[in-house]
Formats: structure tokens, C-alpha cells, sequence
């Protein structure tokens, strides 16, 4: 448990694929939230083993934490290790090619090998171990691979939760139908759902993009990212950006929420819904009236430059790396 210095903000886990821009912005966005005291962004997970994307990843990580990595270890990104590495948008290669004006790379990629990342399950768990009870929240942009294994290890149902409060989830449902019903099925605490339809319906301007990254760092990471992407600028669908702010900012009515009920997912990835009081499931919907102000909103989160912080002081724990159990493999 964190102690020292009061209770912190929630702790934000983070997970994704990276397969969509929308999943680079929500990173950004949870490091923008966290210089307001909404959260803390404590592990970034991916559910695919593509040492490129994690390498982007990675990058985004250090340049939010800024100088707080001159008192803390910057977490690894967790990276899952079987499966397929998928295709690698461009966004995440590009802004390593670039060069300074004195003709030195303008960003730098520590990971290189599979032991420059960290296990997801390794890492998720002790990170929630860390959090105060009911002190975090998970967010998902991207299929539901890693989350549905953290479900399989003994002991980590129960971990979540005690440490947790929800997941809201823009979850890629046809990327892994399986572990899309295990996590409807199985997850311990409410699930709050951003479909690909809210994203559509709050599309964030490419333009806009373009004009906040610039004016506080042209050589911002994801503006490189961005540019990479798509040259000439394009509209970016919100679905993990409306997962994301939802998640931190719960109260502020941001959204709208559907009465509780069950989603489910049948095996050729079409989703159900049946409303229930019981249910422990809530579809978010845009609020007409407030589009405007909530891509405002993402645009000065996104954007935010980062703040030295000296993190929470915590009870000495494990390396992660020394402590990791073989990937994938449930305990026995």
C-alpha cells in the first residue's frame, strides 16, 4: 500500500494493441488527466508482441514522466509475447527516422529486445498490489487478450477487485472474440463500454491536432506520430479517448450512460445487450450538446506539457523483471 503522503489519485491501467491512433491519444490524454490530479497513469500493457510498437510506446511513456524519471524507474511497457506482432502503422517507426538540427536522431528507442519490456500479468499485478483499495480503474482500447488472461491467474480476480473500481472499455471485439466474452463473463467490478459509434459521433479534427501539438512542442512525440500517420490531417475516431476521459473524470457528465444491463458477444463478434437492474454493464452515448466542450477538452489534455512530480513513496517491491513468471501461463 502507498503511504508517506496521503492518498494519491486513482491508479490508471492502461491497455492496448496500439492498432488505431485513437490508442496513442488516450495515452496521452491519461498523462494530460494525471497533471490535473485525476489520475496517475501507473503501467501501460500491450496485448501483442510487436517490439516497434511497445518501442513507441515506451517513448510516449518517458516523455510524459519527464523529470520524474530522475526519481523513479520508468515502468516497462508490459508486452504480451505469444501471438501475432500485427501490422505496424507507421505512426510508431517514422518519428525514430527523424533527426535534429545538429543531425542527431530527435527520438531516441530504449527497446530493443523482448527483456526491454515487462510481463502484463507481472506487471499489472503488482502495480494494483501497490494502489490503495478501490484507488484505481483499468482502461481498454483494444482487444481484450491481456485483460481476459489476467482473469486466468490465481488471485488476480480478487486483486482487482479490492484495488479497483471499473473498466471502461473500447474494446476491438473482432480482434479476439474469446477473450472478448471470457471479460464480459468474468470481469469483477462494473464495465463501462465506449463503442466504436460514441467515437464516430465525437471525432477528434485533425487539424486541431495539428494546432495544439505545435503551439506547445513541435517536436512532440505524438504530433511526429501523428504526422506519420496521416499526412494530411484526418479525423481521429474518440472511441479510447471517451474511455479514457470517462474514466477519470466519471462525475463530470461528459457522457451519457444507458441503465445497467449484460453485454454479450456471440462467436462471430456481434454484440448483445440486455437491460437489467442486476446488470453490471453501461454503454456511454454522446451528449449532443457537449461534443464541442469535450474535444476541447481532449485537445488541452493531450497536449499537456509534463510536470515534475516526485512519485508516491511506496513499500519496496520486487523487480519486476526478477520476479516475472513465465508469460502466459496461468498458476496452477
Amino acid at each position: 500500500m502507498q503511504f508517506g503522503r496521503g492518498k494519491p489519485p486513482a491508479g490508471a491501467f492502461f491497455d492496448s494493441d496500439f492498432s488505431t491512433f485513437d490508442s496513442v491519444l488516450a495515452q496521452a490524454l491519461l498523462h494530460g488527466l494525471q497533471t490535473k490530479n485525476d489520475c496517475r497513469l501507473a503501467v501501460v500493457t500491450m496485448s501483442r508482441p510487436n517490439l516497434a510498437v511497445a518501442g513507441f510506446a515506451d517513448l510516449v511513456e518517458r516523455y510524459y514522466r519527464g523529470p520524474a524519471g530522475n526519481f523513479a524507474q520508468v515502468p516497462p511497457i508490459g508486452m504480451r509475447t505469444i501471438g501475432q506482432p500485427g501490422a505496424t502503422l507507421r505512426a510508431f517507426t517514422e518519428p525514430f527516422t527523424l533527426k535534429n538540427a545538429e543531425g542527431t536522431p530527435q527520438f531516441v528507442n530504449r527497446v530493443k529486445l523482448v527483456r526491454d519490456t515487462g510481463d502484463p500479468n507481472t506487471l499489472i499485478r503488482n502495480y494494483l498490489e501497490a494502489q490503495y483499495d478501490k484507488n484505481g480503474f483499468f482502461v481498454l482500447a483494444g482487444p481484450a487478450t491481456n485483460l481476459a488472461s489476467a482473469l486466468e491467474f490465481r488471485g488476480m480476480k480478487e486483486l482487482i477487485a479490492a484495488k479497483t473500481n471499473y473498466l471502461v472499455a473500447a474494446c476491438h471485439v473482432r480482434a479476439d472474440v474469446a477473450a472478448a466474452q471470457k471479460l464480459l463473463a468474468g470481469w469483477p467490478t462494473p464495465i463501462y463500454w465506449a463503442g466504436a459509434d460514441v467515437g464516430a459521433e465525437i471525432p477528434v479534427p485533425g487539424a486541431s491536432i495539428e494546432k495544439e501539438f505545435t503551439a506547445v512542442n513541435p517536436d512532440h512525440p505524438v504530433l511526429a506520430a501523428y504526422r506519420a500517420w496521416n499526412p494530411s490531417p484526418a479525423e481521429v475516431n474518440s472511441a479510447a479517448l471517451v474511455a479514457a476521459l470517462y474514466a477519470a473524470r466519471p462525475k463530470e457528465a461528459y457522457f451519457k450512460v444507458a441503465d445497467p444491463g449484460t453485454i454479450t458477444v456471440r462467436n462471430d463478434g456481434q454484440i448483445g445487450f440486455a437491460p437489467s437492474p442486476q446488470g453490471s454493464h453501461y454503454r456511454l452515448m454522446a451528449d449532443p450538446e457537449k461534443k464541442q466542450n469535450v474535444v476541447q477538452i481532449w485537445l488541452e489534455l493531450v497536449s499537456a506539457k509534463p510536470v515534475m512530480r516526485r512519485p508516491p513513496v511506496v513499500e519496496e517491491k520486487k523487480d519486476e523483471k526478477k520476479d516475472q513468471k513465465k508469460p502466459d501461463t496461468p498458476a496452477k
